[in-house]
């Protein structure tokens, strides 16, 4: 099933990129936001740009610290996302991956800003609520497994994004902002996207492969 499901997702992250991209859209924004909750910061909205990327704006001028965290948490969302899943699926709670990623959608939901964040959001979730509540047990763990995979694989074409924006000296990329918060180049952060999403995938996939 691992096997299987593995290349089920990889399937879905390169040669379908066009239309899964903006799932994952959402997952690097949800990290954003789900760490800017976390220091307390509030989130004005979550908005999905046609192109591929995505906005989560704050009203207020956040703290360094939690700036930072909040920065470094888009790009390492989808692979710690999928490394969570990781822990559940091994420890048989496969359901738990499903409604995580439901509970995740509907905090995005309330925040959302314009039709393809929002059509992006309700896509997903019908999806995933449909499997989490119509699908026999054994195909929901089949779809789990394909989930945590898509999330894997994801968080790594995901900095694909990342290296063009770098390349094209964008100054509201992630790794640019970091580069105003950190006095370090931005090539550094890109790099640091790359080995942590990277890891993530390596790290998941041996535990899924060889449990």
């Amino acid at each position: 099933m691992a096997w299987t499901s593995a290349i089920v997702a990889w399937v879905a992250v390169v040669p379908l990129w066009r239309f899964t991209r903006y799932t994952m859209v959402l997952a690097h924004e949800g990290g954003h936001a789900m760490f800017g909750a976390l220091f307390g910061q509030k989130i004005s909205s979550v908005t999905v740009s046609s192109g591929g990327g995505g906005v989560t704006n704050f009203p207020n001028k956040i703290p360094w610290l939690a700036d930072l965290v909040i920065t470094l948490a888009g790009y390492l969302g989808p692979s710690a996302l999928g490394l969570s899943g990781v822990f559940l699926l091994l420890h048989h709670k496969h359901e738990a991956v499903l409604w995580a990623g439901l509970m995740l959608l509907a905090l995005i939901l309330i925040k959302v800003r314009n039709l393809l964040a929002f059509l992006a959001v309700i896509g997903t979730g019908v999806v995933l609520y449909w499997v989490a509540t119509q699908w026999p047990d054994p195909a929901q763990l089949a779809f789990g497994y394909f989930w945590v995979w898509f999330l894997l694989f994801g968080g790594v074409r995901m900095i694909t994004n990342l290296f063009w924006a770098t390349y094209r000296q964008d100054d509201s990329s992630d790794a640019a902002v970091l580069e105003k918060l950190t006095f370090l180049p931005d090539v550094l952060w890109l790099a640091v996207f790359w080995l942590g999403s990277m890891a993530a995938l390596v790290y998941g996939g041996a535990k899924l492969l060889n449990p």
